[in-house]
């Protein structure tokens, strides 16, 4: 779209080609880091250090840290990517970032639960 976009008025090289080129090379080390750090990054370092809760609870804390952990990332790859064409990419790439995350499914279901 920045080349349709570009039509109007100037070509901005940087706009047009390097941002979006940056996008690409952003998101393929996010899809990297979505199999290879995140699961392990969540699993092993993250939900061990969450203390539980004391007495019965609807949302266990672990649930809620995993839900803090998705947000974050939600926002910080999506502002990204905002810069370098579309904050859609970042979206995109945040939700697969869970997708490895065992039990699998589970981040899904925390996402649907506390929205």
């Amino acid at each position: 779209f920045n080349v349709l976009f570009s039509l109007r008025g100037d070509f901005d090289v940087i706009r047009v080609v390097v941002f979006p080129v940056v996008g690409v090379i952003f998101m393929g080390l996010a899809m990297v880091a979505a199999v290879k750090f995140w699961p392990q990054f969540i699993s092993d370092v993250i939900m061990p250090r969450i203390p539980q809760k004391k007495g019965p609870a609807k949302v266990s804390s672990a649930d809620e840290a995993l839900f803090l952990v998705m947000f974050a990332l939600l926002i910080v790859y999506g502002t990204i990517t905002h810069f370098l064409g579309t904050h859609l990419w970042g979206c995109f790439i945040a939700g697969m970032s869970f997708a490895c995350v065992k039990p699998l499914h589970h981040p899904h279901h925390v996402w649907v639960k506390q929205t």
